[in-house]
């Protein structure tokens, strides 16, 4: 790693990048931020569930580990006060999926009355679990770095946090999300839970796209007719039984900002499942209704659904909200 080029009066490099862009670097890099600055750890507690003050008393009183060794395995990172509440950190960067990490550290926590599992993956993990004596909370590194890269935080410690938020964004590409998720819809009784309930239920998938733009075939005989009529911003994702929704009130209340008519009746439209294995459940804002449906490329033109789409769309088909505004433009021509 070369830390100053030629010409250049000092290094361009900050000091988290001298971590490497690899899983452990970006670990500790966090481990170094909640450790130095209070209101960034007390700002990520109470984002899983911890209701501690920001105080001197309660900041001298917490420890933070990284790296430690147990008979379960070693962990990420460790926050512990004695008599109030034990968390442990899993992270993971890039296409790295939690497996057995999901319950591998259940019996590792001490006997604190708040004990949290927390995972912060790049691609947002959709599956829940739960456990009677453990909480455990999914975050995106992209809600860590919304977090503190924030208003609240405009003037407060600029310098570590930009070049932390520097460090993950710009070494792991932080900022690449998938933007519009178009799948096709022609069960009716999938096109009725999306319009009434304003959920999409499929298979257990892994990544929170921003959008979904669901594409009503012919069969489906829609009185808006065939192509995609509506956009609905993406609020949030569960992978989880149809059974297990009344437990995830806490989370529909954050995707809903609080208002308990949406999650109620996003509530509904899971129980109304027959299935009972496990899914992915997309829940969606008030859907945006397009003036002109949007169509698949035609046609056997080779390239055709080029950054677009045509024929059967396969899973997970996604393109930039660049290239959807660019289609809504062509069709009102």
């Amino acid at each position: 790693m070369k830390l100053k080029h030629r010409n250049f009066s000092s290094t361009t490099l900050n000091r988290f990048d001298l971590l490497g862009s690899n899983e452990t670097g970006l670990s500790k890099s966090f481990a170094y931020l909640i450790s130095v600055d209070p209101k960034v750890l007390y700002n990520f507690l109470r984002s899983i569930g911890i209701r501690v003050k920001n105080t001197t008393k309660n900041y001298l009183e917490t420890t933070i580990e990284i790296e430690t060794n147990r008979d379960e395995g070693r962990t990420d990172i460790e926050i512990r006060q004695k008599g109030k509440f034990h968390v442990i950190v899993e992270c993971k960067v890039g296409k790295n999926r939690i497996k057995k990490q999901r319950t591998q550290y259940l019996t590792s926590f001490e006997n604190e009355p708040t004990k949290v599992l927390c995972f912060i993956t790049q691609e947002h993990d959709c599956t829940r679990e739960i456990n009677s004596d453990v909480n455990i909370f999914y975050r995106g590194w992209l809600d860590i770095i919304d977090l503190i890269d924030s208003k609240d935080f405009e003037k407060h410690n600029n310098e570590l946090i930009n070049e932390f938020v520097s460090y993950a964004t710009k070494g792991f590409k932080m900022r690449d999300q998938k933007e519009v998720l178009i799948q096709d819809l022609g069960d009716l009784v999938e096109i009725n839970r999306y319009k009434k309930f304003k959920v999409y239920r499929r298979d257990i998938t892994f990544g929170t796209p921003l959008y979904f733009a669901p594409y009503f075939t012919r069969k489906a005989k829609q009185e808006e007719g065939e192509g995609i009529c509506y956009l609905s911003k993406i609020l949030g994702v569960l992978t989880i039984s149809p059974e297990q929704i009344e437990s995830f009130e806490d989370e529909l209340l954050m995707y809903a900002n609080g208002n308990k008519s949406i999650v109620s009746n996003w509530k509904e439209g899971v129980k109304s499942d027959p299935l009972t294995e496990t899914l992915t459940y997309y829940f969606l804002d008030d859907p945006v209704l397009l003036s002109i449906p949007l169509l698949k490329d035609g046609g056997n033109k080779p390239g055709r659904g080029k950054n677009w789409i045509a024929a059967m769309i396969p899973k997970n088909r996604c393109v930039t909200f660049q290239e959807f505004t660019r289609r809504m433009v062509m069709a009102g021509k």
